[in-house]
Parts: structure tokens; sequence; C-alpha cells
């Protein structure tokens, strides 16, 4: 089997994936949510997690396969670079929204906290995935030791289902990470230290720390399924197990936040989406469009907030009780139309190479 074929089921669920996220940003701004949007969005909800799962499963099989050093600074530069410009673009539009509508406080407001601007993604809410990555990226060197001394699949269940357990723990007590403040292990300093917060090094220690408990779940379950014996089995699912790695995605994107811990849910979601990915790439036929769309889907995560709130802006304009009275349908078709206007930009920026190293660090 061809390595393309393999990844045909990955890129369709990219394209289902952001499409996904589009759907979870949507309603920003929207004050009466309509009925049956919540279901949409927690469906909407395995978007994240399958990006995580997808990233570093697909870094870890390429460990194994190659035996050779991992790429860690090119890696870092492919995010940090997008990163770096994409908050400079969402300051600079932010600071000239509040300055037009004359909301001078919430610019100051945004200002104040320089340490969430620079390195917690506070410029834009999306923006938090990137440095979220890069922490899970940087962790990817200590796999790429236990890769290299042969590290037994036993000894990596148990480490995955502790680091498992620890995060739970973390989300049980309300120790993880609180937005918009960006600040983490909040009731431990609390009762501990409860300045902590208010000293920057600290505060930027505990988020990556937390940042660090939420990756490591998703790396040891994709050194599981990277893992020589998992990936091959992975790699013979045939038709019929397609429908039941579907089926087992569908359950647990519709019922798992009512049956499982929520740590595991987020687990299981990531992993049951990138399982049924891969299972259907012995089923999909390659598409160009496909391919296309989702080359474009790190781009598209990155601009599509700004069409969204173009999109709020002349809605509610146009309609002035847009934000009190909307249906699902609209929000879907709104969805839609960011999505389709986001991929389109993006593939048009890409084009050009010196500026997608700039934007998308490809």
């Amino acid at each position: 089997m061809e390595p393309q074929q393999r990844l045909i089921g990955i890129d369709a669920f990219r394209v289902l994936a952001i499409y996904a996220v589009i759907i979870v940003h949507i309603d920003e701004g929207i004050k009466n949510i309509p009925p049956g949007w919540f279901n949409i969005i927690n469906f909407a909800s395995f978007c994240v997690p399958f990006f995580l799962a997808t990233a570093f499963y697909l870094a870890i099989s390429k460990l194994y396969a190659s035996q050779k050093t991992y790429p860690l600074r090119s890696r870092l530069t492919r995010l940090l670079i997008p990163y770096g410009f994409w908050s400079i673009f969402y300051l600079l539009y932010k600071a000239a929204k509040y300055l037009v509508v004359g909301e001078t406080s919430r610019l100051v407001e945004l200002l104040r906290d320089p340490l969430s601007l620079i390195f917690l993604g506070g410029v834009s809410f999306h923006l938090y995935f990137l440095p979220l990555l890069a922490t899970g990226t940087l962790l990817l060197k200590l796999v790429e030791i236990l890769v290299k001394i042969k590290f037994s699949l036993r000894a990596i269940t148990f480490i995955a289902l502790i680091s498992l357990l620890i995060h739970e723990m973390v989300l049980v007590s309300g120790n993880g990470l609180k937005a918009p403040a960006n600040v983490a292990f909040e009731s431990f300093l609390s009762a501990v230290s409860p300045e902590a917060n208010s000293n920057p090094l600290l505060r930027w220690f505990f988020v990556e720390l937390v940042w660090v408990l939420r990756c490591l779940p998703y790396i040891m379950f994709g050194m599981i399924f990277a893992h020589p014996m998992a990936n091959k089995f992975l790699m013979k699912l045939t038709t019929h197990h397609s429908v039941l790695c579907i089926g087992a995605f569908l359950s647990i994107n519709i019922l798992g936040t009512l049956i499982l811990p929520q740590a595991v849910d987020e687990i299981a979601r990531g992993y049951s989406s990138l399982i049924a990915a891969i299972s259907l790439s012995n089923v999909l036929r390659i598409s160009t469009l496909i391919k296309s769309i989702s080359l474009c889907s790190f781009g598209i995560y990155l601009i599509h907030i700004i069409f969204v709130e173009i999109l709020q802006s002349i809605a509610a304009r146009s309609y002035p009780d847009y934000v009190n009275h909307v249906s699902s349908l609209t929000l879907l078709a709104a969805a839609t139309l960011v999505f389709l206007t986001s991929w389109a930009i993006t593939f048009l920026l890409m084009k050009n190479k010196k500026i997608s190293q700039v934007l998308y660090g490809t």
C-alpha cells in the first residue's frame, strides 16, 4: 500500500476537523444559542483532540520508521514563526477595531498582560494551540530516546495510563488552564501560595506544566499506536473495520461526555477519530480536493477567526436581531461560508513560498 493511500483518510478527517473548529467558534457574540446547538458543538469538539493525536502519532511513526534524530529545531520554527506573525496580525487588528469603535479600555486591558500575549496565545483565543503544540513537540525529544532504547510496549502503556490519570486529577481538582485569564493550578496555588500567579515566571511555568500534562497522554498513546506491532495492524484495517471504527468514533463523540471522565473522553475522541481516519485510508480514493483542503487546514485554522468576526459584524448590521435570534441552520451556513472563504484565501496565499513560510511555516 502506498503511503499516499494510507494518508487519504487522515486528509479527509482533517477537512472534517477544521470545519468542526469553525463550527465551535461561529457562535462568538451570539447571545441566545438556538436549541440543539450545544449538541452540535459537543460533537464538533473532537477537532482539537484529533489534531493533537494526529500530529503526535505521525511524528512518532516517523521516529519508529527512520530511527533518526527528531528535527526539533525545524519543527519548532514551523510553529513559532507563524505564531509570531499571527499574534502580531491579530494584535494590530484588535487595536484598530477597538480604536475605531472607541473601546480603548479593551485595548488597554489586552496590553496589560504581555506574558499572555507573547507566550500563551492571549492575542486571540485560538492561538493557544500553537504554543500548546510546541510544548508537546519539545517532549518528542524524550520519545526519541525511548524509541532508540526500544522501550517495551507494556511500559509505554503503563506510562500512558498513569499520565492519563494525572491529567484527569488535574482537571477534576480545578487545576487546569483557566481562560481567558490564562492561569493554571489556581486551586492548588490558592492554598499553597496565593500570590504565585502574580509572578510572570511562575505563572508561565505552571501553564507550561498543565500543557505538558495535557500533551503527555496524547504522546504516550501515540507511541502505542505508532509502535511497529500496533501500526502494522492499523495499516491492514479493512472496509469492515472502517465501519466499526467510524461507529466507535460516532459513539464516543455523541455519548463520551456523559459516560467518560473528562481526560479519558478527550483522548478517546482524539484517537477514535484518528483510527477511523486511518481505517478509511484503505477505502477512500485519492482526492485532489481533499488533499488541497487538508494542506490548507493549518492556514484555515489561523485565519478563520477574522472572517468569523467580519461575518458577525455584517450580519449584526444587516439584521440587528441576529445575535438574539439565530437558528442552527443559519450558524451552519455561516460556518460553511467562513470555511470556504478561509480555504480560498489560504490556498491563494500558499502559492507564494516566501509568504507561506512566514504565515504557515511551510
